[in-house]
Formats: structure tokens, sequence, C-alpha cells
């Protein structure tokens, strides 16, 4: 069953203990009614299009996934921005977009696809309908992280309504109860499996409704945590990790993924224990990949430092390349260069302190001091 649908019932009702109950308020609670609400309907398609699809396309299950490529590292160093550049390169890598991994079922994709069509003769209302909401829904997003339903994102959908992932946060506030999601991999075992059969059952439906032939992009910062929960599935992965400096990716990680507090939270300050709170998770992340990083293949894994991809695009996406022995064909490198050519630096304008949220210097050297000395922080 944990194939069709999977959900962590404990994180799930400490949610609603925490925000409704312990730390009640009246926003928390219109949140969290929402989020059920929402949480049924999609778990309702979810059931029906995944058992649909064990009945008319129940081949999926053969599909075999090889040498997949994985972008990670922690959240605000660029993963993105590298994902969206190898996206480019569409005769070699499927991609997941947002909606892919919302309802990750062969039968939705088929439907999505039909009305596409239709949408094309019809004058395209139905896809300006949907920009619209885009539009709306993730406004408050844009200038922190540009996205949308249609367009090319990680693959965190496929946990969130799982409940194992920090992604909770952004429901909750309270993440000193929730430590325990930011390293998966050291979760119970039984947990750990369920989620993978979930897991790898998605990717397999999507490759074989939209990948055939082509060789799985993806990209999850959050991933960081299950990193042996991934390569335990695919042993073959070949990891980017780009690393960027924690003085600067740690406040902005934490203002990214407390952008719903101003509603739910407004009560709680921002040099608070909740938001320190928060950022204990990325720097978990990089101790983390750090103790873990000599246990890949070399062969297998290419770091790359964030200054890098900023100061010179293509010659990250080289490196990518020679690294893993993969060819760059010319209409890639075309693409790149066309789409580059105005926009020669990139340079996040998402900047925020340590200091606004109750962090100092030392307090990140002093536990990420491996971290820093072995990359020149």
């Amino acid at each position: 069953m944990s194939s069709i649908l999977y959900i962590h019932f404990k994180t799930f009702f400490k949610i609603i203990y925490l925000n409704c109950f312990k730390h009640f308020s009246w926003r928390r609670l219109l949140a969290t009614i929402i989020s059920v609400i929402v949480l049924i309907i999609v778990c309702s398609f979810l059931l029906i299009f995944r058992l649909m699809d064990e009945i008319l396309f129940f081949r999926y299950r053969k599909t075999k996934i090889e040498a997949p490529v994985f972008i990670v590292s922690n959240p605000r160093s660029g993963t993105t921005f590298m994902h969206r550049l190898l996206a480019m390169d569409e005769e070699r890598y499927a991609y997941m977009l947002m909606y892919h991994t919302i309802i990750p079922s062969i039968t939705f994709y088929k439907i999505v696809d039909g009305i596409s069509l239709i949408d094309k003769c019809i004058g395209r209302p139905f896809r300006r309908l949907f920009d619209w909401i885009d539009g709306w829904f993730f406004k408050g997003w844009k200038s922190i992280h540009p996205t949308g339903f249609n367009e090319t994102e990680e693959d965190e959908g496929l946990y969130i309504f799982s409940f194992l992932s920090i992604a909770v946060c952004l429901l909750c506030p309270f993440m000193q109860h929730f430590e325990y999601l930011t390293i998966i991999d050291e979760m119970p075992e039984k947990t750990r499996r369920k989620l993978q059969k979930y897991y790898h059952s998605s990717l397999q439906r999507f490759m074989y409704a939209e990948g055939k032939g082509k060789i799985l992009l993806n990209k999850n910062v959050i991933t960081t945590g299950r990193l042996h929960t991934i390569l335990d599935m695919f042993p073959d992965a070949r990891i980017v990790y780009l690393i960027r400096d924690p003085e600067s990716a740690v406040p902005s990680f934490i203002s990214m993924f407390s952008a719903t507090w101003k509603f739910i939270a407004p009560e709680i300050p921002e040099d608070s224990k909740e938001y320190r709170a928060l950022g204990q998770i990325p720097i978990g992340f990089y101790n983390y990949f750090h103790k873990n990083k000599d246990n890949f293949k070399a062969e297998n894994f290419l770091t790359i430092p964030y200054a890098e991809l900023t100061d010179d695009h293509i010659q990250a996406v080289e490196k990518v390349y020679t690294h893993f022995n993969m060819p760059l064909s010319p209409a890639f490198k075309k693409r790149l260069k066309n789409t580059l050519k105005n926009n020669p630096k990139y340079r996040s304008k998402h900047q925020y302190s340590l200091a606004q949220y109750g962090f100092t210097k030392q307090d990140i050297e002093e536990q990420l001091s491996e971290v820093m000395s072995e990359y020149g922080f």
C-alpha cells in the first residue's frame, strides 16, 4: 500500500496538536483546517489515479531508472539555477515540473496532456487561467524563488503529503519539535522503507510517462538529509553538490522557509527560538553531508562552489559534463549561450543577515568549523 500512498501520521497529528492546542491561534487553526482539506482532496485524487495506474499502466513497474543526476545542496545555494540550466539539454534529460510532483500518476499526466492538446486548439484559455493562478498563488515567492505549477521544480512535492519533509515548517512554525525530519536517513528502517517505496514508484511513473529513453534529472535541496535513502534505491546516481558560504546560505534559508510565518505566526519575533530552530536545519544539512561525502564514488560525485556557478555559468555546466563523461551537444550549448547572453552574471537578490534571526558569525563558525575550514569560508 505504501507504493500507492504513504502518510507519516505521527508528524501529521503533531502539527494539529501544536497549531490547534498547545500553541493555539485562530490563524494557525484556519491554516491547519485549510491544509487538512487540501490533504484530503489531494490524497483522494492520488488514491484514485494511482490505483488506475495499476490497472491501465501496470507495466510502469518494469521501468528502470539508471544513472540519474541529482543536484543537491543546502537551500539557497544555486541549485534551482543549475537545474534549469541543465534542463535546457532537452534531448538528454527528463525533469519534473511542479504539477508532476503533486499528483505523481501516469493517468493524471495523460489527462493533463489531453487537456493541453484541446487547450491549444481553442486558443489556450486554460493555460492563461493557470498562468493567472500561478501569478496569484506564488506572488509572495517571486523575489525569493520564482516558481509555478508548470515550472521546472525540485521533487519535494513527492514528500510533502507524506509529512516526512522539513517543509512542514510552512504550516507549523515550531520546528524544535520536528528535529527528526532533518536527517531522514536516521529514522527507523521501517519508515524509510515505506517512504522509499512511494518515492521510487512515483519516479517510475514519471519516467514511464514522460522520460522514456532519457536520464532523470532531479533537484532537491532537502535531499541532503536523505542521501542514503536515495542511494539505496539508485546506487549509480550521479551527485552534483553546490556549496555556498553558510553565513549567507543559513539566513537566506530561514527567510525563505519562514515566508508563511508572517500570516500563521506574526507574534513570533525573528530572533526567537522558533527562528533559530529553523536555522539549525541547514546547519544539520551542512554537517551531515560533510560527514558522508567521502562515501560516494569519486566518479559519481562532483562539488561545485557557488561562486563558480555565479561567475561563469557555462563553465560550471561544462564541468558537470566533463566529470560525468557526457558529451555537450552543440544544440544544448547554443541554447545556453542564447539564454545567458543577456544575463552574464547570476546574483540572488534575496539577502538577509544572521543577526536578524538571532545568530552570530561565531555560532556558525563553531557549529560548522570543519565545513568552513575545508572550503575556505
